[in-house]
């Protein structure tokens, strides 16, 4: 390493944040940072490094070099995402679970607030699936719902957020939908649609073909005057009316 710079031994980017890093520390400032390296294999490793300037004995205000400590966190890294995986997601489906969501959505309301923007819930119960379950059993059962899962997420946008809260019942979160209290409730009714007519195609499963459907309630909510509870629970009576009504079409 002798009379080599970042430069010869790092990405260009990498190598540019590091000389960064000790520009800083060579002003006085003590840092400390996480920084990722990609290998020559393409493997990624973290660092925790901590930089501090050493300074002149005989003037204190002079910075004579840098004493730098790096730390491979790669393995706690990892953990820390599995982690918070295992805790934010639905093992059957690998979609959020009902506490992240929950969480989503307040984070949701504040934003709608700041932004002047409306936001949906879309809250879906799948038709008849106990009857699933006890004609075929619940392999069958959690199959469907996996595939049901895909379906789903092909219909949203990158950011939009779906969950599973339990059993049959599903819950989507819509964000940015526009400052048009109209023109967001024509989105949200599209979404809605599209995830309907998505759950209605023909399941197959050895032995098995099945044909599906669900109820499907939306509610809007614009800032945060309600509760992300209050918004779940008005998405769940919207759903319910329509599931225990003649007429099944989707409203906000």
């Amino acid at each position: 390493m002798l009379f080599k710079t970042d430069m010869d031994l790092f990405p260009q980017s990498t190598a540019e944040k590091l000389l960064n890093i000790d520009a800083r520390v060579l002003s006085g400032e003590r840092t400390r940072e996480e920084i990722e390296l990609t290998l020559s294999k393409g493997e990624k490793s973290i660092f925790w490094e901590v930089k501090s300037p050493i300074f002149s004995d005989s003037d204190p205000n002079k910075v004579i070099g840098i004493l730098g400590i790096s730390t491979d966190i790669t393995e706690r890294k990892e953990l820390e995402q599995q982690l918070l995986y295992d805790a934010s997601t639905d093992p059957l489906t690998d979609l959020l679970n009902r506490r992240y969501f929950f969480l989503r959505l307040a984070l949701a309301l504040q934003l709608s607030k700041s932004k002047q923007t409306y936001g949906a819930v879309i809250f879906i119960d799948l038709n008849k699936f106990k009857k699933l379950n006890d004609m075929y059993g619940h392999n069958v059962g959690d199959d469907y719902l996996i595939e049901i899962s895909k379906r789903m997420k092909t219909t949203m946008r990158d950011n939009d957020c779906i969950a599973r809260l339990g059993g049959d019942e599903f819950v989507i979160l819509l964000e940015g939908l526009g400052r048009e209290e109209q023109h967001a409730k024509d989105n949200a009714r599209r979404v809605a649609h599209k995830i309907q007519s998505a759950i209605e195609v023909e399941f197959r499963h050895p032995h098995v073909t099945y044909y599906g459907s669900a109820s499907v309630g939306v509610t809007m909510f614009y800032g945060n005057t309600k509760s992300a509870e209050e918004v779940v629970a008005q998405a769940d009576q919207s759903m319910y009316l329509i599931k225990h009504s003649l007429n099944k079409r989707i409203d906000c």
